[in-house]
């Protein structure tokens, strides 16, 4: 009778054991909240990617902003004048001969780029690029022939005339333009006359400025030959005088810096010259007659520089 009752208690504790045996479910709440939050974990990684996704599908389709740069390359024998025109600061411009070194030239925050390049000789591509303000860049190319073999500068000739300034530009073939300009200031172009007869001759003047001044002159002729000019041109000033009445007499009183060289007084028409010995100040007197006068006076100096005045006198 004790082994029975042995024998049923050793039975009631393996039952008790076999009740403990986990089948694969959590046995107990720490374990099921791990699980949840490894899950939640995962849930919000594969959002973050799916929302990366979409930003990067939306960033790329966004469409390119450019400018619309205009670019003309004009040639004017053999030189030509590249020019790009935007509606916002060009970045830069950059040309090549061929497959030959790049140049640039930098934009500066300007809309407007030009530059002047030297076509070589044979037949040349010529390669350009720009970069737009937003970074884009647009290319262009252009062909061009120079069989042209003058190698000849053009001669410049001074001479001055009064208060005036003769510029004459020679060359052996034909002339393209000048510039000149006072003190390194903005140079003024003067074409050649596409109608003239004699294309080999430019000819221009200018006013003569006071004082000492620096004229620098640059010549260029058909086939891109150029010759610079540069001289220290002393501007002299014109005379000045008053006129008054003095009874049946008109008095002119006249200065001049570097001295009086004529006077000249014409009357209703008939003209009186005198030339002087080259004084700072004078004093003349006319008689004339009662009644009205047409009168004109003219005082030039040693320069050849004149100053005139015209009136009528009552007497």
């Amino acid at each position: 009778m004790n082994q029975i009752l042995s024998m049923q208690q050793t039975s009631g504790k393996e039952n008790k054991k076999k009740s403990q045996i986990n089948y694969g479910r959590p046995s107990n709440k720490a374990n099921i909240v791990s699980i949840a939050r490894v899950f939640s974990i995962l849930i919000i990684i594969f959002g973050i990617v799916l929302i990366g996704d979409a930003t990067y599908g939306i960033i790329g389709s966004r469409p390119t902003v450019k400018d619309q740069v205009q670019v003309t390359a004009n040639a004017i024998g053999t030189e030509v004048t590249i020019r790009a025109v935007g509606s916002m600061p060009i970045q830069s411009l950059t040309y090549r001969w061929g497959q030959g070194e790049e140049t640039t030239v930098s934009g500066n925050g300007t809309v407007e780029l030009e530059t002047k390049v030297q076509i070589p000789t044979g037949n040349n591509i010529l390669n350009m690029s720009v970069i737009d303000y937003y970074g884009n860049k647009s290319e262009f190319q252009k062909q061009y022939i120079n069989e042209q073999d003058d190698n000849s500068k053009p001669t410049i000739e001074i001479s001055v005339s009064g208060n005036m300034l003769n510029i004459t530009a020679i060359d052996e073939t034909e002339m393209s333009y000048l510039t000149y300009s006072w003190n390194n200031d903005t140079p003024t172009r003067v074409d050649i006359n596409t109608d003239a007869t004699d294309k080999k001759t430019l000819r221009t003047s200018i006013e003569v400025q006071k004082g000492e001044n620096t004229l620098s002159i640059v010549a260029v002729d058909i086939d891109g030959n150029t010759s610079t000019r540069t001289e220290k041109i002393k501007g002299a000033n014109k005379p000045t005088f008053t006129v008054e009445a003095d009874g049946t007499n008109i008095v002119i009183n006249a200065k001049d810096d570097e001295g009086i060289n004529k006077v000249s007084i014409t009357i209703d028409g008939v003209t009186a010259e005198e030339e002087v010995d080259n004084l700072k100040e004078l004093t003349a007197t006319q008689a004339i007659t009662p009644g009205e006068h047409t009168v004109t006076i003219k005082i030039t100096n040693i320069n050849g520089l004149s100053e005139e005045q015209s009136f009528t006198v009552r007497l």
